[in-house]
């Protein structure tokens, strides 16, 4: 095989403890590619302050180029001037998470590039907001194959934002999910090729348009630990995930709100886990809610749990954490939203539930043993172990972009 020059753009950098699920599998999909002596990998990303100390940790055989938000007072202050209309103008073009700061200079270090006679065979679009900027991309390197890996069809998450909203806020979103739903269509039809991280975002696209020939599925990364081993079982519902993050949090206070009244009855805890949980979360804490922070190892908690019960509210893609709980043989009790992109069957690989009457039954049954939720737990782990193969995805992903 020729050498491949493969450019990367990313709104994350790539570090071995990155702990959200996205930068997990971008961590794990471009250090493949650097490890090819075939391949020269060079990247483009956005750090974040709280990042700044993880830069040491990325790959030295990948190229960095990175971009940042100002630290100085007055140029922050600026930069906040100058991007307000990316920030809040629904019709902005490349979406309102990333700042107008932040595609200047990610330009400036395509010029950079450009002047230094820099030519990638190969450009991965990482995340819908990178996609965004594709058109920009391509007047500097207009011979490249374009890749976009899509972690999420983002227009899906708009539309669930759109469809929770009201008064003016709606109307706002309305036009953000129309100019978002077109733009990134608009830009995958400009790509040679997209993955999605699960079929559920695949069949999406393919109902929205795009060539089923354009559209692959590679397999998203989790830690695939071995299975906890399930005694000393206490009465505890766990929730797993970055309480940071907005649908992580009212996924968990909804189950705080909507179930565990109707269950106060039964000797049972929820226990939150992850870090960062809001000033606003503690304060359902009591002895009937543990919210734990940040922990060092989740097995401990995994191995002695009932079940895990997610109640996702919000966000679009596969639920990492419900993967990873099914890896380690815990029981999975979730709604529509927790399962989407996992081709698993209810009661026979996770017990499916929409509403708080649904949650205390089944919560019911499993309490009383009137369900056999750990025989479940075992079929979601031989499912995993079948279905999720980290090696044969990035053979299969790295073969077809080496051949577009």
């Amino acid at each position: 095989m020729s050498r491949q020059q493969i450019l990367y753009l990313s709104m994350s950098i790539p570090y071995e403890n990155v702990r959200h699920a996205g930068g997990k599998t971008f961590n794990y999909y471009i250090n493949e590619f650097a490890k090819d002596k075939n391949n020269e990998v060079t990247l483009i990303a956005k750090v974040l302050p709280e990042e700044e100390l993880e830069v040491k940790n990325i790959n030295p055989k990948i190229r960095t180029l990175l971009v940042r938000t100002p630290c100085n007072k007055i140029k922050k202050y600026i930069a906040y001037v100058k991007s307000l209309n990316s920030k809040f103008n629904p019709l902005y073009p490349y979406g309102n998470v990333l700042t107008k700061e932040i595609f200047d200079q990610i330009e400036r270090k395509l010029i950079k590039l450009k002047n230094e006679n820099y030519q990638p065979n190969i450009v991965i679009l990482e995340w819908t907001w990178m996609l965004l900027f594709i058109e920009k991309v391509k007047l500097y390197f207009p011979d490249a194959k374009y890749v976009a890996s899509e972690h999420d069809v983002s227009f899906l998450g708009a539309k669930r934002e759109f469809d929770s909203c009201n008064g003016l806020k709606r109307l706002n979103r309305k036009f953000y999910y129309q100019n978002l739903k077109k733009r990134e269509l608009m830009c995958i039809n400009q790509c040679d090729y997209v993955v999605t991280h699960n079929n559920k975002d695949r069949n999406i696209l393919l109902k929205n348009g795009i060539s089923k020939s354009k559209v692959g599925v590679i397999v998203p990364y989790f830690e695939k630990p071995e299975v906890v081993e399930r005694k000393d079982i206490k009465n505890d519902i766990i929730f797993y995930g970055a309480m940071n993050r907005y649908e992580n949090e009212i996924s968990a206070v909804w189950f705080i709100k909507n179930v565990m009244p109707r269950i106060k009855d039964l000797d049972i805890r929820y226990v939150i886990i992850g870090n960062k949980p809001s000033d606003e979360l503690k304060k359902y804490e009591s002895n009937k809610i543990v919210i734990t922070g940040f922990v060092d190892d989740v097995k401990p908690y995994f191995s002695k749990a009932k079940c895990l019960a997610a109640p996702i509210q919000a966000g679009a893609g596969i639920k990492v954490k419900i993967l990873e709980a099914m890896a380690m043989g815990v029981p999975v009790i979730t709604n529509a939203m927790g399962i989407e992109g996992i081709d698993a069957k209810d009661g026979v690989h996770y017990v499916h539930c929409e509403t708080a009457e649904e949650y205390e039954k089944i919560i019911r049954e499993i309490f009383y043993k009137k369900i056999e939720i750990e025989e479940i737990a075992h079929n979601a782990k031989k499912f995993i172990d079948k279905s999720y193969d980290l090696e044969k995805s990035f053979k299969k992903y790295s073969y077809k972009i080496y051949h577009l």
